[in-house]
């Protein structure tokens, strides 16, 4: 009987234990900070589970008791906090064996948790209480991706804590060490060899960590939700946002002394003075404008601000990528107020003759069509200095239209009657002058809108797609006059009907729904 009750004991215990086990999982299930210990795996096979660590309740437990991340991390020769755990970055690899690693971990974590709970903090498990610690491995981590972007940039250089240069108008010396080299941290040795995050992770966290130490009004997380965080990241962008609308709403430029204007056009070689440019025309490029509307300088320099930039023809014309000139314009069209008309259109009209003649026009005076891209510019290009390539692109942008051209009111017909295909409805009345005009309301203040519908019947062709800018464009007939798709071409029952559910679905237009066929048809009675 005694033998019996000893091992109902144990058999309660382990249950216990291991119940306590899963109540902890499930609370680390989806936690931006649980890391997953298991660096003994890459020594020998483990006997328990790995270990799951909720680092944001540990960097708290230190708070609280007045330590900081460096009672965990090693500095290493620079100063910088190294991420493993208690030693420096490749001891494992320098003769720490699979049992030296067990026994660093053990003896550190369980005498700390001992530690704490005689000063009388809640702690963690101590001695024999292994499955409190190793656990199978909960959901998947859910962290937001962290990202320099433009405006926690300018938090960081706009910051009174870290101090300017000597000598140097902005504080950028403090994380770029070395003056035109602003992407040493991501293009750096280092980062070629170890994980880019745990670049990130290093020199970020000494830093908020030593600004803490020095009790400064303001140091940055040093916790994983404070920058991986969900709930976190949204709360400090309507903080930051509070903070712009308060400065006027406009996002100051990084103080790089970048050009505002840059004329993209060959460029002269060595040896090569009387290079003639060929293919299309040089693009005047509004470089301010579109730095203000990207997240950050990475958007377009991937390879990094420092990099020539990658100006190879699938590098900036590519469609399908939203890192390309081209890709870039195609996601903005789908905006509820762009995409009625955008989405309906083949992906081949985004590279028409006459879009690619919008940017590709410099020198090209009153020529028009694919010809008048092959001009050359005032002066050539490619012997140009960078100030007159400057002084020329600022020119073009600046003649280039602010608001959209428009067709006067009256030039409009109110309405359209559709009673090609009346059958068992009557024909449609279409309110034409409304539709054209709420497109071209939904245009307005929009600069890349105004530039490429350079002419008052360029909206027209939302839904004339094939037909010349014309206030008297074909009937659809001409083109879909087949009762069945023929050669790519939808009937014209099926273009109408696509052609209109289309447009209202893109536009999130609630009415009239695509199955209330007498919304707009009314239907006959005999």
């Amino acid at each position: 009987m005694t033998a019996i009750v000893i091992a109902l004991a144990g058999v309660l215990g382990f249950q216990l234990e291991a119940m306590g086990m899963f109540d902890t999982a499930n609370e680390a299930a989806g936690k931006p900070d649980v890391i997953m210990i298991d660096t003994i795996a890459k020594l020998e096979s483990l006997e328990q589970p790995a270990v799951v660590f909720r680092h944001d309740l540990h960097t708290k437990a230190l708070k609280d008791q007045g330590m900081s991340c460096a009672s965990c991390h090693k500095k290493d020769a620079k100063g910088n906090l190294t991420l493993a755990f208690d030693r420096l970055e490749g001891e494992d690899r320098a003769g720490l064996s699979a049992s030296g690693l067990k026994d660093m971990y053990h003896d550190n974590c369980i005498s700390c948790h001992v530690k704490s709970e005689e000063k009388g903090f809640k702690t963690g498990p101590k001695t024999g209480e292994c499955r409190s610690c190793h656990q199978e491995r909960p959901e998947a981590a859910d962290r937001v991706p962290a990202g320099m972007d433009n405006m926690l940039h300018f938090v960081h250089w706009d910051s009174k804590v870290i101090p300017s240069d000597p000598g140097k108008e902005t504080n950028c010396g403090a994380c770029h060490k070395k003056a035109g080299e602003e992407d040493s941290w991501r293009f750096s040795e280092a980062a070629k060899t170890e994980p880019l995050k745990d670049v990130f992770h290093s020199q970020c966290v000494t830093c908020h960590e030593s600004l803490i130490e020095k009790k400064a009004d303001r140091s940055g997380p040093v916790q994983c939700a404070g920058c991986h965080g969900e709930k976190e990241t949204a709360e400090r962008a309507v903080e930051l946002a509070k903070n712009l609308k308060a400065m006027g709403g406009t996002l100051p430029r990084l103080p790089r002394k970048q050009p505002d204007a840059v004329l993209l056009a060959p460029e002269a070689k060595p040896g090569a003075a009387d290079l003639k440019p060929t293919g299309m025309a040089p693009v005047a490029f509004d470089h301010k404008l579109h730095e203000a509307q990207a997240d950050s300088c990475l958007t377009c320099h991937k390879d990094g601000v420092n990099a020539k930039l990658d100006a190879s023809y699938e590098a900036l014309h590519d469609v399908s990528d939203p890192a390309t000139c081209v890709g870039c314009h195609a996601q903005a069209q789908k905006k509820p107020q762009c995409a009625g008309c955008h989405e309906a259109r083949p992906a081949a009209k985004v590279l028409s003759k006459d879009s690619c003649a919008t940017c590709h026009n410099v020198g090209v005076g009153e020529k028009s069509g694919m010809m008048s891209m092959m001009a050359t510019a005032p002066a050539d290009p490619v012997t140009m200095s960078k100030e007159e390539k400057q002084a020329e692109a600022a020119r073009v942008i600046a003649a280039r239209p602010r608001t959209q051209a428009m067709v006067p009111e009256k030039d409009i017909p109110e309405f359209v009657t559709i009673g090609a295909l009346a059958d068992q409805y009557r024909p449609s009345k279409m309110p034409h002058r409304k539709i054209v005009m709420s497109l071209y309301k939904g245009m307005q203040g929009d600069k890349l809108a105004a530039t490429f519908h350079a002419t008052p019947e360029a909206v027209c062709a939302g839904c004339h797609h094939n037909a010349p800018a014309t206030l008297t464009p074909p009937k659809c007939a001409s083109c879909h006059g087949k009762p069945f798709e023929t050669e790519g071409r939808p009937g014209l029952k099926a273009a109408y009907h696509g052609q209109c559910m289309t447009c209202h679905k893109e536009m999130k237009l609630e009415k009239p729904a695509a199955t209330n066929c007498v919304a707009c048809h009314e239907k006959k009675t005999n």
